[in-house]
């Protein structure tokens, strides 16, 4: 049985160019069927949003917040 991958979209380092997995902002949870699941808190308050996979979810957060998609 396949297993949910846990994934963060995180900072880029700016010395190496890639994703920075101890600077990790939003948190995610993709599902084995490859839907994602992303938890973040903004203004004290849980956030959640449901996206077709990882990648569509760093497609969408990724170029507001300059972040990029990891999985620790």
């Amino acid at each position: 049985m396949e297993r949910a991958k846990l994934f963060g979209l995180a900072e880029i380092d700016p010395d190496t160019d890639e994703p920075d997995p101890e600077q990790i902002r939003l948190w995610g949870m993709e599902l084995p069927e490859g839907h994602a699941v992303v938890y973040w808190r903004a203004s004290g308050r849980s956030q959640v949003a449901t996206f077709a996979s990882a990648s569509r979810a760093a497609q969408r957060f990724g170029p507001l917040y300059d972040l990029a998609l990891v999985y620790p």
